[in-house]
């Protein structure tokens, strides 16, 4: 009966073996640093990593969009991925490296403080991600790896950087915009009617 057995599974020893070199399966994620934080993703999703350089600003752009890159002929657009995530950093540092990316054909480039190694691990040691864990939302992060002391959270670039998701994030960016507008030229209002009742005053004074 060769290697199936009465009920026609495959010999368990087969089994076995299949169920080894799976988990023996060998993944390469490329480790940054934000913050007091590490991150990482899959090499898969990267394209390149290139040094941090000229960024040129979009006007009326949201807070995290930085501005748009030439990198090798192709507009790239760059996000501040701390700002993106509102990780906020007791001590600011000055961003290293951009990770480049392509997703839904378009390229963006993520500011990181310094992308620190490409690690390869057995696919079985990525943990699913808990409850709680980081200040980013579980539905962008595909997994957890802890190594010796470290904690590496694994990012979703697909779900990071959906165009449903920017344009989400674009939206909500605008109305904060929009609504320090109104409080800045409300406060400027105050501040012009304050100086002119006090500028009354001194003339009935005088």
């Amino acid at each position: 009966m060769g290697n199936k057995d009465v009920k026609g599974v495959e010999n368990p020893e087969i089994l076995s073996k299949k169920t080894t070199a799976d988990e023996a399966k060998i993944v390469q994620l490329i480790v940054f640093n934000l913050g007091e934080e590490e991150f990482g993703t899959e090499i898969d999703q990267v394209r390149e990593i290139i040094r941090t350089g000229t960024i040129t600003p979009i006007p009326d752009s949201p807070d995290f969009i930085k501005g748009v890159a030439n990198v090798r002929g192709e507009i790239t657009v760059v996000i501040d991925i701390k700002a993106r995530f509102f990780l906020s950093t007791k001590k600011e540092v000055e961003s290293k490296h951009i990770v480049i990316t392509e997703q839904e054909k378009n390229l963006f480039g993520l500011m990181v403080d310094e992308v620190a190694e490409v690690l390869r691990i057995p696919e079985a040691e990525i943990r699913p991600t808990p409850e709680v864990v980081t200040r980013i939302n579980k539905k962008y992060i595909s997994g957890l790896v802890t190594l010796d002391n470290r904690l590496i959270v694994l990012l979703d670039l697909t779900k990071v950087l959906s165009e449903e998701e920017l344009a989400r994030l674009t939206g909500v960016s605008e109305r904060q915009r929009e609504t320090a507008e109104i409080g800045r030229r409300k406060t400027e209002d105050e501040a012009n009617e304050e100086r002119e009742t006090k500028q009354t005053g001194e003339k009935i004074v005088e």
